[in-house]
């Protein structure tokens, strides 16, 4: 059982963090696990489960938390049904326009699983949800993103990343102003990146990872054609400090 570092995390959270992932349930073995998360000194662990819940007694006693059920969907991509659609990519914003991001980013931070880790808190997540609009704009880790606006408002953020190589799309971040939902802000921004990637490149495929503990997301991801299973994880989180 080996328990990964994770650099990026662990400099932009000020903790030790690993993470481990659990293709089989069976071969994860609690005491071997805290001895070796003592042993390197992590502070905090996500062990993701990728085929069932961990059957595991006294996961209290192992300080063991189920953080999220995350659920990736999949759906099939025909670039001629929507090469026609209208898109708005930006990779660069005003001021005005990145505030207006960043207020949607920490809208949508309230729903992660670290806004719900002690170790990591409210003001941190927001401030990783805001770094991803951020790594967006400067195309470190997403193509860029998408906006809709009322009233001159920014009120929706969609951000994309593209794989070229294996014809496939990826959602990274959809946020919609809290204040404004059940417009069809949603559709509008996910139909802006099937336009852009219509027009842009070659996709097969579109991937979507989101929380199961959403049922709005999971039947707006059937009503937008996203209607095959490509993976479920059980993400834990083990905390050495608490």
């Amino acid at each position: 059982m080996i328990i990964e570092k994770l650099n990026w995390d662990t400099e932009f959270f000020g903790i030790k963090v690993g993470r481990i992932i659990l293709a089989e349930t069976d071969n994860f073995d609690p005491v071997s696990f805290e001895q070796q998360v003592k042993e390197d000194e992590f502070e905090l662990v996500y062990i993701i489960s990728l085929k069932k819940i961990l059957n595991i007694e006294n996961k209290e006693q192992l300080k063991l938390n189920l953080m999220d059920v995350q659920i990736t969907m999949s759906k099939k991509f025909n670039p001629n049904e929507y090469s026609n659609i209208p898109y708005e990519f930006r990779t660069e914003l005003s001021e005005t326009e990145l505030q207006e991001c960043y207020r949607i980013a920490e809208q949508t931070a309230t729903v992660s699983r670290f806004y719900k880790e002690p170790l990591i808190g409210p003001e941190k997540t927001k401030e990783l949800y805001r770094k991803w609009i951020d790594n967006a704009l400067d195309q470190s880790f997403s193509d860029g993103l998408f906006v809709e606006r009322t009233k001159n408002t920014i009120v929706g953020v969609h951000i994309i990343k593209t794989n070229n190589t294996n014809k496939l799309g990826l959602f990274t971040l959809t946020g919609v102003d809290e204040n404004i939902k059940r417009m069809g802000l949603g559709s509008k921004l996910w139909n802006q990146s099937f336009g852009y990637w219509s027009n842009t490149c070659e996709l097969e495929c579109i991937n979507s990872p989101f929380s199961l503990q959403n049922m709005e997301s999971f039947n707006f991801h059937l009503k937008m054609g996203f209607n095959k299973l490509e993976e479920i994880k059980y993400i834990y989180h083990y905390s050495n400090k608490l």
